[in-house]
Order: C-alpha cells, then structure tokens, then sequence
C-alpha cells in the first residue's frame, strides 16, 4: 500500500473512532415531569402595612416616573401623577435631607452636620443619630446607634421621600392604582396610607418635622424634637409658615377633592388660616410630650428655651430701635404679660404679637396656655402639659378651619391683618411679628389673582428687606402692602 492510501485509511480509522466516541458520549434526553404553573396567592395587605419599600418601584415610566417638563413649568391635569417622581428628584428639596447628614451633601450647608454634632453629641455621626433621622428621612426609619443593613441604608438615602410624606407603602402599594369610586379617609387609613388631600391633615405632616411631634407607636414613628440644645449647637432654627413654604414647595401633584374627583384650587389666605391653627396644635402636643419625656430623658431638659420667643434674650440690651429705642419696656407692648416674664412662642393670631393689634393674651385661642407658661418663675413639666390639656381639642380647632369657606376664610384672615378696616402698624419692631405679619399679607394677596400689579414688587422688596434685616425698609414696603390690601374689595 502506498504513502497516500496509508494516509487515507489512517485518517478514515480514527474519524470512525471519534464519531463512535461521540456517539457514546451524547447527552440523552431525560424526561423531567414539570408541574402546571400556579401563580403565589397575594399575602393579605395587612402583613406589610406600616413596612418601608422605597421609591425605586414608584419612579418606574409607567408609574410616578414620567415626563416632568409639564409639572416643572407649572401646567397641571389629571395626569400630573403620572410625573410627580420624576417632579420630586427633580427639584424638591426634601430630595437631599439625608445627604445634609453625611459628609457628601448635595448642597453646601453653612454650618455642616459634623460640626453641629461636635458641640451637640461629640463622637456621634449626624447620619447614626436617630433625632437627626427622624427628620432628615423617612421618620420610620429613624433608629439609634449604626446600622449596615443595606435595605434600611438604601432607603434612608432617598431623604425625605414618597413614603416619609405619604405614609409607608407596604400595606397599599400594590393596591393603590385599583382604588375606584370616593378615596375617603376609611380607604386611606386602612391601607396605612396619609390623607394629605386634607389641607390640615397636610399641614400637620409637614409640622411633624418642621416645628416637630411626640412619638406615634401606632405609625411606627420616633419622636421629632429639635430643641434649643441644637440650636446652639448650631442647626438653623425652625422657621416655619405652612402657606409660604407649600407655594415655594415644586409641586408633582394636581390640587383635587378626591371625594368629587375633581381639581379644586387652594385658597392662600385660607391655606394660610389653617396653617396657623395646625401649628399651634403641632406646638402644645410637643410641649406635653417634653414635659413628659424630661422626668427620664436626659436631652429633653426642663425648662425647654425652645418653646420661648428668641428674642425675648437675644436682643441688643442697649437700642431697640432709632425712634423708641425702650419699646420692650413699654406696657402696651407686655399686653398683661408679668414684667419679667419670657412670652411664649409666638403664632399669630393664635397668640398676641409685639406690635399688632389682635387678639390680646386675654382673646387668645391659647390663652390658657399663655397665662400659665408667662411668668416671671419657669412653670413646672407638670403645670405645662395640665395647660395644654386645658385647651381642649385643638384639632376641631383646625378642622373648623378647614370647613370653612373660601369666602369666609378670606374675611376672617382680612379681620387679623386689617381689623376695623386699618392695617396693622407697618412699623413692627419685633422679628416674628414681622415675618408672620409678611406671611399672612403675601397669602392674603395671592387670592385676588392677577388683579394685583402694583404688590409683587413690594412684597420682593419687602422679602429682601428681611433676608438682610433691613427695618427701615421692610418697615416702609409693609406699609406700601397694607395701603393696596385696604383698598382690595
């Protein structure tokens, strides 16, 4: 045989060998009996209600994750919802309250966290803080000392977010896109879900963290108090007007009554009204939840200075101002308070104010409360919360505000700022009196609509003219204010 036949022959062998091989080795068929799929049974809502899951879910496109171009250039419909994710990381600065904790804010505070921690509780990081937490995120994520649970981290990163606002998710999330018919209270409730459609249920939300709240064991919520230790410790303090911030606030919703199903504009001055009185609500349940918590919490201390007005100590001693430089001494300004005697936070018209002319301590809605808390000798824990249990229901004071309406909202807040028909001085030597006064006029104009050229840029001027404390200015601007508010119909 010759060279090539070899070769052939050869070459024929081993590939008979190899496909025998081959054959011996191919994987055979094995027959795996699968079942007939059968969908999991949905658990019952109530397992998870009050449980955290997080935003990721709601800014899905199909969801709360749309186009925001509409909502951020201020055009709202029924489809505002579909954007008010995309709304929210957008432009809400509720966005970035955690990060003012950390050492990454997304932006630059004037005083950082890490300082304020270090005259607060020095060696403790602001974002392993539970009263820290408590505000700066969801409220129900607000647990003491660190944590490495990646869930719980990732969920407080998001700030203060959809679930911080509108309550945690897990007992209607998967629910809430089927609700039909009338969305009242009973179909909110039961899911967990917060009826913020109410506009003093709204404001009460936001004055649990912006003026501040006692422990609600019922939503798995940690007490919220940001106290004058802090203060002085160097975190800003809690300046807050409902009305004012809800119109700075980029809203990623459409303003409707769920119970008609249909948009429904908000009144300012009404907004403005019950704004007040929810405030003055916020404030009493924080001071008998202080009073309780300063027998056995060592950072609740008694007497607490936060619950008193800032500038009853922080003022010059030696001038008031150029024209009445005694004006603190003068007795029309103590309005019955004791000489002496430190006055109570100040929440016009709920209270008195330096300068303006209503209600007086003896017609105030707190009056009970003013008359025990001003006195020349700190009251007790004790006679402080019996004071605010003396008020009675503070919030049928609120929801009585809510029914109101709009038209009689508007006469009642024309009656504070301008009673018997004159604007209040325009000449309010005190700092609260003239921001809450400021607030109240601004609401009060933003319900006459366009018909109002000649205001904005007084209000503007009178805005700036606080921001730099300039009092002859806002003095002047105020007045400018009060004479076109007398003269609207």
């Amino acid at each position: 045989m010759n060279r090539p036949a070899r070769t052939v022959l050869v070459t024929l062998v081993v590939a008979a060998t190899a496909a025998a091989w081959a054959a011996g080795c191919a994987p055979r068929p094995i027959d795996v009996p699968f079942p007939a799929y059968q969908p999991p049974a949905p658990a019952p809502a109530g397992d998870f209600k009050g449980a955290a899951v997080g935003m990721s879910g709601c800014l899905a496109t199909g969801c709360h994750g749309g186009s925001a171009e509409k909502a951020l250039e201020g055009s709202f419909d029924e489809f505002a919802w579909t954007s008010s994710g995309s709304v929210w990381v957008a432009a809400d600065p509720h966005s970035a309250a955690y990060s003012l904790l950390t050492e990454n804010p997304h932006r630059k505070p004037k005083v950082t966290a890490a300082d304020i921690m270090r005259n607060y509780d020095p060696g403790k990081k602001a974002h392993e803080d539970a009263r820290c937490l408590a505000c700066h995120t969801n409220p129900a994520l607000a647990e003491p000392g660190p944590t490495a649970d990646p869930h719980v981290l990732g969920l407080r990163n998001e700030g203060v977010s959809c679930e911080a606002c509108h309550g945690n998710a897990g007992g209607w999330v998967n629910n809430h896109t089927t609700w039909k018919g009338k969305r009242d209270d009973a179909v909110y409730k039961a899911a967990g879900m917060t009826v913020l459609d109410d506009v003093g249920e709204r404001a009460m939300n936001c004055l649990g963290c912006h003026v501040g709240a006692p422990a609600d064991p019922a939503r798995g919520l940690p007490v919220r108090d940001m106290n004058h230790d802090m203060i002085a410790a160097g975190h800003p303090r809690l300046n807050f007007d409902f009305a004012e911030y809800l119109r700075r606030l980029p809203p990623h919703w459409q303003e409707k009554d769920r119970m008609a199903n249909s948009p429904r504009p908000l009144n300012a001055a009404k907004v403005w009204l019950v704004g007040r009185a929810a405030h003055a609500e916020a404030a009493c349940k924080l001071l008998a939840s202080r009073a309780d918590r300063s027998a056995t919490d060592p950072k609740t201390p008694w007497p607490e200075f936060a619950e008193f007005n800032c500038a009853s100590c922080h003022h010059n001693l030696r001038v008031g101002t150029k024209d009445d430089p005694n004006w603190r001494q003068n007795v029309v300004n103590l309005d019955g308070r004791p000489p002496g005697a430190t006055p109570w936070q100040m929440i016009w018209p709920m209270t008195p104010a330096a300068g303006l002319p209503g209600p007086t301590r003896a017609d105030a809605a707190l009056k009970e409360l003013l008359v025990a808390m001003e006195k020349p000798r700190l009251v007790s824990a004790a006679t402080a919360k019996g004071a605010v249990v003396a008020l009675g229901d503070l919030e049928a004071r609120r929801m009585a505000f809510v029914g109101l309406p709009d038209a009689e909202a508007v006469r009642q807040v024309r009656g504070w700022l301008h009673p018997n028909g004159k604007g209040p001085d325009a000449t309010v030597r005190e700092w609260d009196s003239a921001t809450q006064l400021y607030f109240g006029m601004a609401a009060l104009e933003r319900t006459y609509g366009a018909n109002r050229d000649a205001v904005p840029p007084a209000f503007g001027k009178a805005w700036d003219a606080f921001r730099a404390k300039d009092w002859g200015d806002s003095s002047k601007w105020l007045g400018d204010i009060r004479t076109i508010q007398q003269q609207r119909p």
